[in-house]
């Protein structure tokens, strides 16, 4: 989950805890694949608040905190799940620490480490928000000297691989 988050190494011990908590309150073998809250109560658990992990997150703010014109809402990742109490732990990377709220909006289609990505909105206007970073000007006998590099390290790359397959 860490590695394919992206997410800072700070928070290993969170996501170590996610991890725990979702295989405890998952399926268990040995219950017959049933859910152990399921077997213990014999009530079917809602499994509705589970959440797709490092998704981006909107935090309410607290009114009392914020100003009129200030944003009502924190842009965070969600990291977890409350220990003692009901609700979801997120990351605040502009401020650098954790949240912890109930009051939140999921955005599960936007994960962490596509979140640079995003801030141009869809995925089709972050092409046209890239559009305009300056290209170096490369002189024709540069590019074809580094042309000769690339093409040298492919066929070296290239034999070596018809060497290990022969």
């Amino acid at each position: 989950m860490w590695i394919h988050a992206r997410l800072p190494k700070i928070l290993g011990a969170n996501v170590v805890n996610t991890a725990a908590y979702l295989i405890n309150f998952g399926p268990s073998i040995s219950l017959d694949r049933e859910e152990p809250e399921e077997a213990w109560s014999g009530k079917e658990v809602n499994l509705s608040f589970l959440k797709v992990f490092s998704c981006v997150s909107y935090v309410h703010i607290d009114s009392t905190d914020i100003s009129k014109h200030d944003p009502k809402s924190v842009i965070c990742t969600f990291i977890g799940y409350g220990i003692n109490q009901f609700g979801y732990r997120f990351w605040d990377d502009k401020n650098r620490k954790i949240i912890r709220s109930r009051d939140v909006i999921f955005n599960k289609k936007i994960m962490y480490k596509d979140r640079d990505k995003s801030a141009c909105g869809s995925e089709s206007e972050s092409v046209t928000c890239h559009e305009h970073v300056e290209l170096e000007e490369i002189s024709e006998s540069d590019l074809n000297s580094r042309i000769r590099i690339i093409l040298k390290i492919l066929f070296q790359k290239l034999s070596h691989i018809l060497i290990l397959n022969s």
